[in-house]
């Protein structure tokens, strides 16, 4: 069933930013008007509890069959985490995501940032925890990936858990120690989905965090503030140029790589292909303090 309700959210909220723009503006100049200022008369707080309701009553009545933004993803996959393949070019400019119901899945530093490493594309951002530590879903939606197979504890996310949200988004919880949701599940932003550990590809425990849209990763540092867990606006706009900016340029710059040998370091890779070891670092995403491994490729341009 199509399912109209975000829109109907997301229209209501920018008919109360237009009316509050509008007050504002007619209120800072001397000419009279007989229109009334709708925003004015409404607090903030009120339209907060209009836009809440809607959304409770969405997941109140829920039906069998209902999918999370159902009318932009069209397809529903319990395997795999981008069964989509939508290209970057092919994606619609200017897509608005409500983030006002936000909720930071662990508060705790980051470890490691959205972008190249180690010859990859690390596709989300690394939080410190403890084995054990709740993780939370940030927003309301339904489980769309729940996998705990001991087949996958020492492979890629280890057990993890993708969930996608009516507002557009997917977001993904990796390297769980337990997963404590099923696929289909319904969630709200802030209930607890799984314990933090350290399964998978994963040199520690941490939570492996991404933002997806339709399958694509955006660094989640563009919604999202870390150093205080708060969202940075209640809107977030998706355009192709600047959301997915490091992953296109990655995707689209020619890479060379090397393997690392016994002996060297990383002042001994650059000279040997004519980079500089700051270059070697923002390719990789690692610092010039890293322990190189022998055996390991490390991209060098």
């Amino acid at each position: 069933m199509k399912r109209n309700i975000s829109s109907l959210i997301m229209s209501i909220w920018a008919m109360f930013s237009a009316s509050t723009a509008f007050a504002q503006e007619s209120t800072s100049t001397d000419v009279a008007t007989d229109i009334p200022m709708m925003a004015s008369s409404i607090a903030l707080e009120e339209q907060k509890s209009v836009i809440d309701s809607l959304m409770t009553e969405e997941f109140e009545n829920e039906e069998d069959d209902y999918m999370p933004s159902d009318s932009l993803y069209g397809l529903w996959d319990n395997t795999m985490v981008n069964p989509y393949k939508v290209s970057i070019d092919s994606l619609v400019d200017s897509f608005v995501v409500n983030c006002t119901e936000y909720v930071h899945p662990n508060e705790n530093v980051v470890t490691s940032d959205f972008g190249p490493r180690w010859g990859h594309f690390h596709a989300g951002i690394d939080l410190r925890l403890n084995t054990g530590d709740s993780v939370k879903c940030a927003f309301s939606g339904k489980v769309r990936i729940a996998r705990a197979n001991k087949n996958f504890r020492r492979k890629g996310y280890g057990y993890f858990v993708v969930v996608r949200h009516e507002n557009g988004l997917e977001t993904l919880y990796g390297h769980l120690s337990k997963v404590l949701v099923k696929p289909d599940q319904i969630v709200r932003a802030g209930e607890i989905i799984g314990l933090g550990g350290n399964t998978g590809r994963s040199t520690g425990p941490h939570l492996h965090f991404e933002t997806r849209y339709l399958g694509n990763p955006i660094n989640p540092r563009k919604l999202i503030d870390f150093d205080n867990y708060v969202i940075l606006n209640d809107c977030y706009v998706i355009s192709k140029k600047e959301s997915f900016k490091e992953f296109n340029d990655y995707l689209h710059s020619p890479a060379r790589y090397y393997t690392i040998r016994k002996g060297d370091n990383l002042g001994k890779i650059a000279r040997k292909n004519h980079t500089s070891v700051s270059r070697l670092c923002k390719l990789n995403g690692i610092k010039s303090t890293t322990t190189l491994r022998v055996g390991r490729k490390i991209r060098v341009s």
